[in-house]
């Protein structure tokens, strides 16, 4: 798992604290808390549907809250504009506009960092420099995400907020973009991630969230979890499941 840089201020990462929220009345969220440190990549996973766009959603402000607060440096996050100075987000579904060459939407990346030169290691990273003629509607999928994953990373936000990233690159371009997360989460900035592939939670993750139907279920780092279940070598899938079915087990009748 990835080592996390350590800072000493206990109020200078993310607090998510006692996070409910709704989708058309019904629960989505209960009573959800964790922080992520500066420095760190704390990986969401869990089974569909148990809540983990919601999650990425309500931290970033998509979703209100029903209850509960997100707080940064130790102070609530407000409206709109105090989560556009905190938060890069890339949601799952987001693709640039079809008829935006790729050159334009990373020259308008740039200047939202404020910078014409902002990511130029980045954009070699990312492999995406042969690709600046082509229009954003003749790239693969997997070029799109690396083209999102750009905008998101190229900001100066201290916290960035991904909704499965990993999911359509290949084994060679997955070791590529984990070296650049955690690049940057070297220098400081937060990642907070919903994964899919345990496996890849298991590579990146500095911690791990593990959700099911909208509540937290345990959060560690993998060492801690699997103190829980008394094995220390069991892979973060059978963590994830044996964690589940001791829940699962204590609230049984």
């Amino acid at each position: 798992m990835h080592e996390v840089v350590r800072r000493s201020s206990p109020e200078a990462g993310l607090i998510i604290e006692s996070v409910s929220a709704r989708r058309g009345g019904w629960p989505v969220l209960v009573d959800v808390s964790f922080e992520v440190r500066p420095g760190e990549i704390v990986a969401v996973i869990g089974p569909n549907g148990a809540g983990k766009t919601s999650l990425l959603e309500a931290v970033v402000g998509v979703l209100p809250l029903a209850e509960g607060c997100v707080r940064y440096q130790g102070q609530p996050i407000g409206g709109f504009r105090d989560r556009a100075r905190v938060f890069a987000f890339m949601p799952d579904a987001a693709e640039p506009p079809a008829e935006v060459r790729v050159a334009a939407f990373i020259e308008h990346a740039r200047r939202s960092a404020g910078s014409t030169d902002a990511g130029d290691e980045l954009l070699a990273a990312l492999t995406l420099t042969p690709l600046r003629s082509a229009l954003v509607g003749e790239l693969s999928r997997g070029e799109k995400r690396r083209l999102m994953l750009f905008g998101a990373l190229c900001s100066d936000r201290p916290v960035v907020v991904l909704d499965e990233p990993l999911g359509v690159f290949d084994p060679l371009q997955l070791i590529g973009i984990v070296d650049v997360l955690r690049e940057r989460a070297r220098a400081g900035v937060s990642f907070l991630m919903s994964i899919h592939q345990m496996a890849d939670a298991e590579k990146i993750a500095s911690r791990v969230v593990l959700l099911d139907s909208g509540r937290l279920i345990a959060v560690g780092t993998l060492p801690d979890l699997r103190a829980q279940i008394a094995c220390p070598t069991a892979p973060l899938e059978e963590v994830f499941l044996r964690i589940l079915q001791t829940k699962v087990a204590h609230v049984a009748p």
